[in-house]
């Protein structure tokens, strides 16, 4: 059946039991999609194999339906505003908290999705739903840190960097970055046994939840080890992510982040006044965990590029510690 969103987007589903619908393709004008609840009274609960890829895997009857609309086969462009939301066209997805399954090849070879929402209740993954989907790297979950969800199930087929925001409450509460790994398997002897080998400690952060729930202390251990092989921007990322959303942090974690910081806080402000996050310069720069020798380097940083205002805002928060 194909449905109108109050967006102007067309869904192309299939009516599952109890009345539920698998959905197998979206025809749109935008590459961003924020998907309804509930389209004409019915729910969207299961994302269908390949619906976003770039060539749908449609039966014959859905893709005469999507022909007989004026939509093509539901794979190619055609003339008008409604295209395929898909491949690499589709650069973010909102899926409502009905959405409990994402089916295999769901969102393959989506090459520009860069940001991806989902609700707590998405807990079956199927097979390389995310193969290929190379700029994936914000998942935000609706939902706290302290509920379970199926951030474990997504986290095993996305092997990238990847920055992950808890939103309960449509606040951001929690982010953590997950660091890039790669799996490989080495052939032993001539018994042709195969061992698994893992490089980069972003597989041990992905396996820190217990039934479901993130377990933060879990994943502050495996920061002391990511100090001696991750890149400094990843490390960089986790301890002010930590610092900033102090989830269950321990004292203990606390001291190993802000000792990581300070050990490297010229390169870190500089990196944030490059990328201009005023919100987090202001915490640094009115933090007695910086030097005055940092302060002087982003403010000299900032000249360079020209950001006035950054420049007035590192003094203006440096004086304010000052005035303390």
């Amino acid at each position: 059946m194909l449905l109108d969103t109050e967006n102007g987007e067309k869904l192309l589903c299939e009516e599952m039991e109890a009345g539920d619908l698998r959905l197998c393709r979206v025809f749109g004008s935008v590459d961003t999609l924020i998907l309804p609840e509930k389209t004409e009274g019915k729910k969207i609960v299961s994302i269908g194999a390949y619906c976003f890829a770039e060539k749908g895997r449609l039966t014959s009857e859905l893709a005469k339906e999507a022909e007989d609309a004026g939509l093509g086969d539901g794979t190619q462009l055609k003339e008008g505003l409604l295209r395929p939301l898909s491949g690499s066209y589709l650069r973010e997805a909102v899926l409502p908290d009905t959405v409990t399954c994402l089916e295999a090849y769901a969102f393959y070879n989506c090459r520009k999705l860069n940001q991806l929402t989902v609700g707590a209740a998405l807990t079956e993954v199927n097979s390389d739903a995310f193969m290929n989907c190379r700029s994936l790297n914000t998942l935000i979950l609706r939902a706290h840190a302290d509920e379970a969800t199926g951030l474990p199930f997504l986290l095993n087929q996305l092997t990238a960097e990847l920055s992950v925001e808890f939103c309960g409450d449509g606040k951001r509460k929690v982010r953590l970055l997950y660091p890039e790994y790669s799996e490989s398997y080495e052939e032993i002897g001539p018994a042709h046994i195969f061992s698994l080998h893992v490089e980069g400690e972003g597989y041990r952060a992905r396996k820190q939840f217990v039934n479901g729930r993130l377990d933060a202390r879990g994943y502050d251990t495996v920061f002391e080890k990511a100090s001696n092989e991750e890149q400094f921007l990843t490390l960089m990322k986790m301890a002010l992510n930590r610092l900033e959303y102090p989830y269950e942090l321990s004292e203990a974690a606390k001291a190993r982040y802000q000792a990581y910081i300070a050990a490297h806080e010229i390169k870190v402000l500089e990196q944030l006044v490059r990328a201009e996050d005023e919100a987090l310069l202001e915490s640094l720069c009115t933090s007695p965990l910086i030097s005055n020798e940092a302060i002087q380097a982003a403010v000299v940083q900032a000249v360079s590029q020209g950001w006035t205002r950054g420049v007035a805002g590192i003094i203006r928060w440096r004086n304010q510690l000052s005035a303390e």
